[in-house]
């Protein structure tokens, strides 16, 4: 019959399972079963540490949320090292990664070039569009990076679309709290220095819940942010009060059930929706809440506005009333019913 083993771990150690740990000591990653070193790798290779973390997950050792915990690594990059794994085996993580290289524009090129124009081939309209983006976008920037390699990168980078693994990572180490990366912005709303931050929106991909943007021009329509400035006031902060608005329009566009569900979302990725680093949380958006409610009926007075603005718009529809028909025939005992 087989022995329990009693979890107990070596001092300095950070739990994963009941049964397993890990320490870093000495430039090393050490796991241990109890108190029995089953594996090591070097702290800065990458590749041992996913195919490590992926076995446990694949073995059944481990789950994927425990990974996620113990070593706070983003979720989506723990699911795609397992399917790498069960896929192309342990080797993937030791592969050299593959680098497209891009095609040089050689003399002999240009004369090829210049003959199929010659013979009245022409560059495709999505080609030339492309090019044309893509030169007013990145000529400047790179015009003024110099030789600096550092800045070439962060210019390489800024012209192409971040995903949401690069922009999970970025949060994660925002120095304010996760997906505070518009730090100084932060810094100088709460010296007094900024009222609103201003919205700017950029280039990434794949954004979660990102098709409420469409419903955008519906709710500024029906007046989500008419009369705003006029109806209510707030102290001077980081957020601007048209983003409030804009925050619960699009939680219930994205049936998000109430505030406290926002704890499980991704703050990040909904600020890219805002045009902000983050929405805010749960506590400051219930503070803010009360604060535009204050003095008591200031809500019931815009509505009120935006009400007859409507009423104005589309007369002819002013008191028409609507009849449901949908009532279910009375399938009771053979009683006297009443008249209604």
């Amino acid at each position: 019959m087989p022995q329990i083993q009693l979890p107990i771990f070596p001092a300095g150690t950070t739990k994963i399972t009941p049964e397993l740990a890990f320490e870093k000591r000495e430039g090393k990653v050490v796991y241990f079963n109890g108190q029995l070193p089953v594996f090591a790798h070097a702290a800065e290779d990458l590749g041992a540490f996913r195919l490590y973390s992926s076995q446990l997950i694949v073995n059944g050792t481990a789950s994927q949320r425990q990974i996620v915990e113990a070593f706070g690594v983003p979720r989506v990059t723990v699911k795609r090292c397992v399917k790498r794994l069960r896929e192309q085996g342990a080797g993937v993580f030791f592969k050299a990664a593959e680098r497209q290289g891009g095609s040089k524009l050689t003399p002999e090129r240009l004369v090829q070039a210049q003959g199929l124009l010659d013979q009245g081939r022409k560059v495709s309209r999505s080609l030339a569009r492309n090019w044309e983006c893509s030169r007013a976008r990145c000529t400047r920037p790179l015009m003024m990076a110099g030789s600096n390699r550092a800045l070439k990168k962060e210019v390489s980078l800024s012209c192409a679309a971040l995903t949401k693994s690069q922009r999970s990572e970025a949060d994660a180490q925002a120095p304010l709290g996760v997906g505070t990366t518009r730090s100084l912005e932060r810094v100088m709303a709460a010296m007094g220095k900024l009222d609103g931050a201003p919205i700017e929106f950029e280039l990434v991909a794949d954004v979660p819940q990102g098709g409420v943007l469409c419903a955008l021009p519906a709710l500024l329509a029906f007046g989500l942010l008419r009369h705003t400035r006029e109806a209510f006031s707030l102290p001077a902060g980081y957020y601007p009060l048209e983003s409030y608005f804009l925050a619960l329009g699009f939680l219930a566009l994205a049936r998000v059930a109430s505030l406290e569900s926002l704890r499980y979302e991704p703050p990040g990725e909904w600020g890219k929706l805002l045009g902000l680093d983050r929405i805010p949380e749960v506590r400051t958006l219930r503070g803010k809440l009360g604060q535009l409610c204050q003095p008591r009926g200031r809500a019931q007075r815009w509505s009120q506005t935006l009400s007859q603005e409507w009423m104005a718009g589309s007369a002819e529809s002013v008191g028409t009333a609507y009849v449901d028909g949908h009532v279910r025939v009375y399938h009771g005992r053979l009683t006297k019913l009443p008249r209604r």
